[in-house]
């Protein structure tokens, strides 16, 4: 696992309480299970959680326009995933400029 995916995973884990597993794959599939809970259930603390991630808006509310959390789920778990990538980068990125 490299660096990018260390931190990405620390990212995931600030905002979703779950065990994640290694393989991107696997923790989209975990991250799609968890919006599906918070989709049915707490509707309201997926709004922050994607807030606080600052997942672009206008690709969320078009998810929206799909009915059921089954549909929505796996393209909102690929867009916080790719969101917390960039932080991720970012984040290396300006420690390795600092030092």
């Amino acid at each position: 696992m490299n660096e990018v995916e260390k931190i990405t995973r620390e990212l995931i884990l600030q905002d979703f309480e779950m065990e994640l597993p290694q393989k991107k794959e696997e923790i989209l599939e975990a991250l799609r299970q968890a919006l599906v809970y918070l989709l049915m259930h707490n509707l309201e603390r997926l709004w922050n959680i994607l807030y606080r991630i600052d997942v672009n808006e206008k690709k969320i509310k078009a998810l929206f326009s799909k009915n059921k959390p089954e549909e929505i789920a796996p393209e909102m778990a690929r867009l916080i995933y790719e969101r917390l990538e960039q932080k991720a980068i970012s984040r290396l990125a300006y420690r390795d400029n600092n030092y």
